[in-house]
């Protein structure tokens, strides 16, 4: 069975925490950055479930302690891995569906990953939309590692790719 993802509510989430860190979770900034931690937060407050389904733990997607994780929950590149490779157009598998899009698909909880060499190194969530009148002008992200809200797309600097949350199976 197919559910939508929340996207109000990755936002109010993200919105709420991208100058801080909730305190259910483990803060990763000393360690390699948040970002990801951050946004996987986003998506669970969304409603994608975690995913402890999957033949192994690159195909797994959960965070219940620092020592009981996934790297999809914590790593940009895991991450997306995860992402679009868990459910397509012709599967129902349990967890989240997404798939790489292009800019102007882009939505309100969607998500931005800034790569080098074709791997991702940070993760971003859309939490504004801005139109000038029907006509896309730019959107503004929230992140955590240099930590940021509603910050303008258009000022980031490095190669982007673009993720679209669809919905979860379960």
């Amino acid at each position: 069975m197919f559910f939508e993802y929340n996207r109000i509510a990755a936002v109010e989430y993200a919105r709420r925490w991208a100058l801080g860190r909730n305190p259910r979770f483990h803060d990763y900034e000393n360690w390699g950055g948040n970002c990801t931690n951050f946004i996987s937060q986003c998506i669970n407050a969304g409603g994608i479930p975690m995913d402890s389904h999957g033949s192994n733990i690159m195909k797994q997607w959960y965070w219940y302690s620092d020592n009981n994780r996934t790297p999809s929950w914590t790593a940009s590149q895991p991450f997306f891995e995860y992402l679009v490779n868990n459910n397509h157009y012709d599967t129902d598998n349990f967890g989240v569906y997404a798939e790489e899009v292009n800019y102007n698909e882009l939505e309100l909880g969607d998500l931005i990953q800034l790569i080098e060499n074709n791997k991702a190194y940070h993760t971003m969530i859309i939490t504004r939309v801005l139109l000038d009148g029907d006509e896309l002008y730019d959107y503004l992200v929230s992140q955590n590692t240099y930590d940021l809200l509603d910050y303008p797309l258009s000022l980031k600097v490095g190669q982007r790719r673009y993720l679209k949350i669809y919905g979860y199976y379960i």
